[in-house]
């Protein structure tokens, strides 16, 4: 299981930093949280980071629909917040000029960003954004991170959720 996680990984790494940069596109999706009695799905933040590290503040509807209305660059990573409760997606690639639907924003895009943080912190200079949607997290870790929001905690402050992303990236990179 760890060689599916880390194929994708070695493939995405090699290939060097994103050149042509697109601006001027639209990136919006939707969140799929699992319940926790506590969030309301419009009550909340949505920001999203380019890979230049710019900052781009978005919406978030009552439906769980979010967009970010004037975004530039080639790779999205966005974070949707309520009160306890943080989830995330990592896009490659944007195109320019049009609407870009990011899909649905859950645990699993949730682990592939903790996986990409936690990988970011040891390797700077060889993970990108870019690299997350190919991350392939093992199911065991992302009901880890499926756990912690179901009982209304982030996971990207959970002690036992960053302790397994830790580790599979200590064991698969």
């Amino acid at each position: 299981m760890l060689a599916l996680f880390l194929v994708p990984f070695l493939g995405g790494c090699l290939q060097g930093p994103s050149f042509g940069t697109p601006g001027g596109c639209e990136v919006r999706g939707k969140v799929v949280l699992p319940s926790c009695g506590v969030v309301s799905p419009g009550v909340g933040t949505v920001l999203a980071y380019n890979e230049r590290g710019e900052v781009f503040q978005g919406f978030l509807g009552e439906n769980g629909e979010f967009s970010i209305p004037s975004f530039s660059g080639s790779s999205c990573l966005v974070y949707i917040r309520w009160e306890n409760v943080q989830l995330a997606v990592g896009f490659h690639p944007l195109q320019r000029d049009t609407l870009n639907d990011l899909g649905e924003v859950t645990a699993y895009t949730t682990a592939q960003v903790l996986i990409y943080e936690a990988a970011h912190r040891l390797y700077p200079q060889a993970v990108y954004i870019r690299d997350i949607p190919h991350f392939l997290p093992p199911e065991a870790f992302v009901d880890l991170v499926e756990g912690a929001i179901r009982s209304c905690q982030d996971p990207f402050s959970s002690p036992d959720v960053l302790r397994e992303a830790q580790r599979l990236v200590e064991v698969s990179f």
